[in-house]
């Protein structure tokens, strides 16, 4: 059984009043995924039981259109994966990002597989700040609206300034999603 669970700050400790739990009936991975490289990695969950939107639980509006978003705009992760104790948060974390040039990223001292289906974002400072192991379909925003979810990057222990790679819910992207939700009634 896989659950989803909303409204949560701490993974511990129990916020009755905002946490709600609910199982997946359903997975809709993408059908162009490809797991080698990771293209297209995105999936859809259809959950058992309808959500309640609350204060801490809300809907991230899709656009008609996803502009991508330019080298050097200023964006912003979050998740609970592993932190620099390389344990996972217990409380929800998030970090700004900086969007990364595609040549740049898809060069051979990153990665050599970013496509157009792709972004990379990353710290620009001296500091690394990333997102990490089980951070994996968390959001990334750009000026509040969801552009990203979180896919690969490179391993965590790594000292090197590496961005993100996180895969780009474009025109085409939401296409798919549109229409998989029409054909299985997901509200």
């Amino acid at each position: 059984m896989t659950i989803v669970i909303l409204g949560a700050h701490s993974l511990r400790n129990v916020e009755v009043d905002s946490r709600q739990v609910r199982e997946v009936e359903k997975r809709f991975p993408h059908p162009g995924y490809y797991s080698p490289f990771k293209g297209n990695d995105l999936m859809l969950l259809k959950l058992k039981e309808p959500v309640m939107l609350t204060k801490t639980v809300k809907c991230l509006q899709l656009g008609n259109t996803v502009k991508e978003p330019p080298a050097g705009s200023k964006c912003m992760v979050a998740g609970w994966g592993r932190t620099e104790s390389n344990q996972p948060s217990d409380v929800l974390m998030s970090a700004n990002v900086t969007v990364i040039d595609r040549e740049t990223c898809n060069s051979y001292y990153y990665y050599t597989v970013i496509t157009s289906d792709m972004i990379c974002a990353g710290s620009t400072g001296k500091k690394k700040v990333d997102v990490c192991r089980g951070d994996s379909g968390g959001p990334l925003l750009c000026d509040g609206v969801l552009v990203g979810a979180t896919s690969f990057g490179r391993t965590c222990e790594s000292k090197e300034n590496v961005p993100g790679v996180y895969a780009f819910v474009s025109n085409k992207q939401l296409s798919w999603i549109k229409e998989t939700m029409k054909s299985y009634e997901m509200p």
